[in-house]
Order: structure tokens, then sequence, then C-alpha cells
């Protein structure tokens, strides 16, 4: 598997990043009533799907830590509940976490860490992980993946 960097140090690396953009670049004018509220409510979603997400992974007793390390035992393709909106739910609400963090930072240079994040895990996470799912799970996993969208 390519991905050699944890997805939680991507995401606070990202998280970082948006900080970073947001203190050094000029206020880029967004401007959304009752910010801090809409970014708190954002995070909440966000955490609620990944906790929805490792659950559903404990209840099926297989395994929620990143595929490059562990995919390949993985011993259950799960495929209900948050799963069966989205099939990457952890990285679906990591990414809500940034947008929060986003709206809370009200700057919108600070987009640039969350379009980072999507498209560092797309490429170098979830493409191998759903390589070795597919090798795994065969033609569970895929009509499981087309019948369910990558992100949302």
């Amino acid at each position: 598997m390519r991905a050699k960097i944890p997805p939680d140090i991507v995401l606070i690396g990202c998280g970082v990043l948006m900080w970073l953009s947001a203190r050094c670049l000029p206020r880029s004018g967004l401007a959304i009533p009752y910010h801090t509220v809409l970014s708190g409510l954002i995070a909440l979603f966000g955490l609620v799907i990944i906790v929805s997400a490792k659950a559903a992974l404990r209840k099926h007793r297989t395994t929620a830590q990143p595929g490059w390390r562990s995919l390949p035992t993985a011993s259950v393709l799960v495929t209900t509940g948050v799963y069966n909106l989205s099939r990457n739910p952890i990285y679906l609400g990591m990414a809500l976490l940034l947008v929060g963090w986003g709206v809370a930072l009200a700057n919108l240079a600070s987009a640039i860490g969350v379009l980072i994040f999507v498209g560092f895990m797309t490429k170098c996470q979830i493409m191998p992980e759903e390589k070795v799912l597919g090798q795994r799970f065969g033609d569970e996993y895929r009509q499981y993946s087309s019948r369910v969208r990558r992100w949302i």
C-alpha cells in the first residue's frame, strides 16, 4: 500500500495548514452569521459519523485501523449503517471536522487544507485500500462499490 502517513496525522497537518493560511493570508470575507455555532455543528456531525463508523466495525469484529496496516486481515466487509451512505465514512467525518474548523477560522484561504486532505486521502489511502478490498472480497466489494459512493 502506498500511504505511510496515518490519517490522523494527515488530519492534524491539514488543520495546522488551515490555521496558518487563515493567519498569514489576508481575510477573504467569509462572513457567515453564527459561524462559531455552525462550525461546531459541522464538526459534531463529522464526529458522529466517525464514531458510528468505528462502532459498526467493532460490531462486525473487523479492523478500524487504516488499510496500509491491516486491511489484508479484514474479516468482514461492512456495508450497513453509515457504510451504506459512504464507503469511507471515517475519512468523510475527518473531512467534515476540517470543514468545521475552516468555518470557525472564517477565512476562505483555509479551504486549501480540506482540498489537500480529500485529495491526499483519495490518492494515497482510499485508492490503495479499494484495491486491497477488491482482492480480499472480490465481487462482493465490486457490487458494494458500484452502489455506494466513495465519499458521499
